[in-house]
Parts: structure tokens; C-alpha cells; sequence
């Protein structure tokens, strides 16, 4: 696809290989990368490469004390999101203020993935830390509260990502 470009915190990067793509990531800098990588297989197999990116200072104001919905399936037609990819799949950010909440209601058939980015979390009661991730079963609605946040280059925030997806008996570690 002939593409590079250096991302700032809060960006948002996503590729389709389909047919065959070269892939490389650096850290061209002296400062230490951080990032989180997640792979999500499509439904369907020899999809067309595809390449995108949303940088993080253009989206911040989206995501302060708000879910930011990033990701849905190209079938979900009663949403739009800057990425839509070819899998049941929603993807959500937020950063949170100290005390700030946000919530999601997950379908009945439908289970969510919430990992704690930076800062310290209640999610329905339980508590996350930085880097801490839980998954949620069964359905029902989400309450996420920032309840210890952390100086980023964001602010003082908590940041989080949330994967919301259709439940699959033998899902998570239940299913193990």
C-alpha cells in the first residue's frame, strides 16, 4: 500500500492484509513505544489490502468522558464509525476524568473485553488497574468509572478499550 506515517498517543492505526501485504512497525525514536495490538479475523478470506489511521489529537474531545465508538461491522448499516471492518465486532475508547462514568449496554448475546489503558477502573463493581482487562458475559449494562487516574500526555485521565462482540459458547475463560 506504500504507507508510513508515525502516530501519536490516542491514535488509532488498521490494516486488512487480505491478499498478501509486508508489514513492519519501528520505533524511531528514543523514547519508549507503547501500544496495544489487536487482531480481530474477518469473516470471510481474501479481502482487498487496506490501510487507515485516525491520529489521536484530531479525536481527543470525542472520547473525553464519552464512549468513542471506533469500529463496526461493514454490515451494520444503523451505525458509522471511522472503521468499519468485515467482523461482528464494536470497538470503543474513552478517557476519563476522576469520577467520570460512562456505560454500555451489551445485548443479551452479546460479550464485551475492557482493558484498562492507564489509570484505575470500577467496572460494575470491580476493579481494574493499568493494564488489567476483564471480560464481561451474558449481557446486561456496563457502569465503567474512573476512580484513579494517572498524568498522561491526555490530561489526568483513565483510558480504556472496549471490545463488544456476539457471544460464542466456549468464549473466554469460562470455555477453557
Amino acid at each position: 500500500l506504500g504507507t508510513k506515517e508515525s502516530l501519536g498517543r490516542g491514535s488509532f492505526q488498521f490494516m486488512t492484509a487480505g491478499k498478501g501485504v509486508r508489514h513492519s512497525e519501528h520505533n524511531r525514536g528514543d523514547v519508549p513505544l507503547r501500544f496495544i495490538q489487536t487482531w480481530i479475523v474477518p469473516t470471510k478470506s481474501g479481502l482487498q489490502p487496506n490501510y487507515g489511521s485516525l491520529a489521536g489529537n484530531t479525536c481527543k474531545e470525542a472520547r473525553r468522558n464519552e464512549l468513542q465508538h471506533l469500529v463496526s461491522s461493514v454490515e451494520n448499516k444503523d451505525v458509522s464509525t471511522p472503521v468499519e471492518i468485515h467482523q461482528d465486532l464494536d470497538g470503543y475508547t474513552a478517557e476519563l476524568e476522576l469520577a467520570k462514568s460512562v456505560k454500555l449496554d451489551l445485548e443479551d448475546d452479546r460479550q464485551a473485553y475492557l482493558l484498562c489503558v492507564e489509570g484505575e477502573l470500577e467496572v460494575n463493581g470491580e476493579t481494574l488497574k493499568k493494564h488489567d482487562a476483564c471480560e464481561i458475559l451474558g449481557g446486561g449494562r456496563l457502569y465503567i468509572k474512573a476512580t484513579g487516574v494517572e498524568e498522561t500526555e491526555g490530561g489526568e485521565v483513565d483510558h480504556l478499550l472496549l471490545y463488544s462482540m456476539p457471544t460464542v459458547e466456549g468464549d473466554g475463560r469460562q470455555g477453557r
